[in-house]
């Protein structure tokens, strides 16, 4: 039983060590890309998260609802304090076994289809759909890769999912500077 899980495990992403040289190192196709994109957060946007927040605390709290006022409060300090941090530029290559995303590596026969969103200067994302216990679905920054050479080389390796668009939670995500 132990076994299958490690199997499992292993199976799931490849995590390798910045030393070591492996097939996924010989890229067909590489660049370098943020680890997503960070929208910049102005002042107005931390005025209506702090209305929001202090608005529902003191309703909860009018109400008797003292524990969800205590729970809203901290979670607003919590966003803040581990808002996502600058993100890291990180080097994606594309080799004739698999894509490498920074130090994970992601076998051709682990991904389930690609697609890639390309709407510049919004959102150029190459997308993979990873096979494990659960469908992940792992988002890839394009950068300023030509989209149409990823597209011809990973559609002999790999079916397309076409029409795929940035699901809602995306969106929102964009619209909240998330």
């Amino acid at each position: 039983m132990l076994k299958k899980i490690k199997n499992k495990i292993k199976l799931r992403s490849l995590n390798v060590s910045r030393g070591d040289e492996t097939a996924y190192d010989q890229p067909v196709i590489s660049w370098q890309a943020s680890e997503y994109i960070q929208h910049k957060k102005g002042w107005l946007w931390y005025m209506i998260f702090a209305i929001i927040f202090i608005g529902g605390a003191v309703l909860a709290y009018l109400y008797n609802s003292w524990t969800f006022s205590v729970a809203l409060v901290t979670f607003a300090v919590v966003y803040l304090i581990f808002d996502r941090p600058h993100p890291k530029n990180i080097k994606v290559i594309l080799s004739n076994i698999g894509i490498k995303v920074g130090n994970k590596v992601y076998q051709y026969n682990r991904i389930k289809a690609f697609w890639i969103v390309y709407n510049p200067p919004f959102h150029k994302s190459l997308n993979i759909k990873v096979y494990n216990e659960f469908l992940e679905e792992i988002e890839i920054q394009l950068g300023n890769e030509d989209p149409n050479r990823i597209y011809e080389f990973l559609s002999k390796k790999l079916p397309e999912l076409e029409g795929k668009e940035p699901g809602l939670l995306d969106n929102l995500s964009k619209i909240l500077k998330h």
